[in-house]
């Protein structure tokens, strides 16, 4: 079953929804009383609808392979729920609930429990649910599935202002006994009644909330470029990451079959980002593992980096209607997608990385002048972000020139002369249109 960005897009928001309504659920049944679980003010837990859409790209192309179902989906719940914690974390300065207890990774028996209890009821959902929402998505007219989408979609991102606001405005109170008293001064403006609301409302849901390491939570306040795990320090690690990541598939490439191949996700520059984000996926999900015994990360990096390969492989068939790699000639492959060598190749990189590259890396990247790393940051981040929507633009048109599509604008011609088959088919040797 083929699915367009605003069905896809549909389908979070309802699942985000519906997520929201069990922990609401849940927890009044503990407390008695209602309260908002979301770390949004609105009704929708976006976590929930991020795993969702996964499973439905995913779970389909393993029809019949019921262990890997299971993997996905034990894989898929615990990296959403450990995700959620992180961003969480890093907006609010505050851990709001024990990630060790939801996540396979810690090697924790309430983990495994609670990722097989939640993919169990992600399975039920997608057998009973799905079909029927599936049905009421196509009922929609398309203009109001579109407007419904992008009127969400604004609502949600003045609803992550106003909390960023908030938790830049004034860091969350060390004692939460005090905190009536710290917010009565505030609420003399909107900000100040906007500020209160949320942290009441985050203090009522999260009644355990607890701190995180002073050395986290002082990380803005020191002079120092990208101190701690913060946004600026994971979007260095991923140029880095995709720069090199591109340079050893090169040289790795020459070694094996003794020719000189791009191995560049994008038009402009050696970059993987494929390499990118899984780096950065690995310093987010497992860092905080370094103490841990090797098995741990090694098998977390084997199961998060086989099934994040295996994600990029579906999303490149389902977005763009191709594939870049295809593994159907190995053995123990899944599909074509990944095989059994590469994720063990996935958990010995992530034990490299965790326990030996990671720790001097980011000391070198502390060293980077404060007000310099900033600029060279956001520059890097828009001159990306343009590559990739070029890229991406350009592979679209690639796709449809095959299939006998002209171009339709004065754009779609500009791609079309500026990008002929021959620098696609180049930058992408090993591109493949999916029929």
């Amino acid at each position: 079953m083929e699915y367009n960005i605003y069905e896809l897009m549909f389908f979070l928001i309802c699942y985000s929804f519906l997520g929201w309504c069990l922990e609401v659920a849940y927890m009044a049944v503990q407390t008695r009383h209602f309260c908002n679980r979301g770390f949004f003010n609105m009704p929708l837990s976006l976590s929930y609808g991020f795993a969702m859409d996964l499973l439905i790209l995913v779970l389909p192309t393993l029809e019949g392979e019921y262990l890997l179902q299971l993997i996905v989906l034990l894989v898929v719940a615990s990296t959403s729920a450990q995700l959620a914690d992180e961003v969480s974390v890093r907006v609010t300065g505050q851990r709001l609930w024990e990630q060790e207890k939801r996540s396979v990774y810690f090697g924790k028996l309430t983990g495994v429990i609670y990722a097989l209890l939640m993919g169990g009821i992600a399975l039920l959902i997608l057998i009973f649910v799905h079909p029927m929402l599936y049905l009421l998505c196509q009922m929609l007219p398309g203009l109001f599935l579109r407007g419904m989408v992008w009127v969400v979609s604004v609502l949600l991102c003045l609803d992550l202002a106003a909390i960023l606001y908030t938790t830049r405005k004034r860091p969350f109170p060390e004692k939460m006994q005090s905190l009536s008293d710290e917010l009565k001064e505030q609420k003399r403006n909107f900000g100040g009644w906007l500020s209160s609301r949320i942290w009441k409302r985050i203090e009522r849901a999260y009644p355990k909330i607890r701190a995180i390491g002073q050395e986290e939570v002082k990380g803005q306040a020191d002079c120092v470029f990208a101190k701690g795990l913060c946004l600026d320090k994971i979007l260095w690690i991923f140029f880095i990451c995709a720069l090199g990541g591109d340079l050893i598939e090169t040289f790795y490439v020459k070694w094996t079959a003794d020719i000189w191949m791009s191995r560049s996700s994008v038009l402009y520059g050696p970059f993987s980002i494929v390499w990118g984000v899984g780096a950065a996926l690995l310093t987010v999900l497992l860092r905080r593992f370094a103490n841990m015994e090797d098995r741990y990360i090694f098998l977390g990096g084997f199961f998060l980096g086989g099934t994040y390969e295996y994600l990029c492989s579906v999303f490149t068939e389902v977005f763009f209607g191709t594939t870049f790699w295809d593994y159907s000639d190995m053995a123990f492959n899944i599909g074509g997608r990944t095989n059994l060598l590469f994720c063990i190749f996935w958990g010995i990189l992530a034990l490299v990385w965790v326990k030996i590259c990671y720790p001097p890396l980011s000391r070198q990247i502390e060293q980077i002048p404060p007000v310099a790393g900033k600029v060279v940051t956001w520059v890097l981040v828009v001159l990306m972000g343009c590559d990739i929507v070029i890229s991406g633009m350009a592979m679209v048109r690639y796709v449809e020139r095959t299939e006998g599509i002209e171009a339709q604008n004065k754009v779609e011609e500009f791609i079309d002369v500026q990008y002929p088959d021959e620098m696609i088919e180049w930058t992408w040797p090993n591109l493949r249109m999916e029929e």
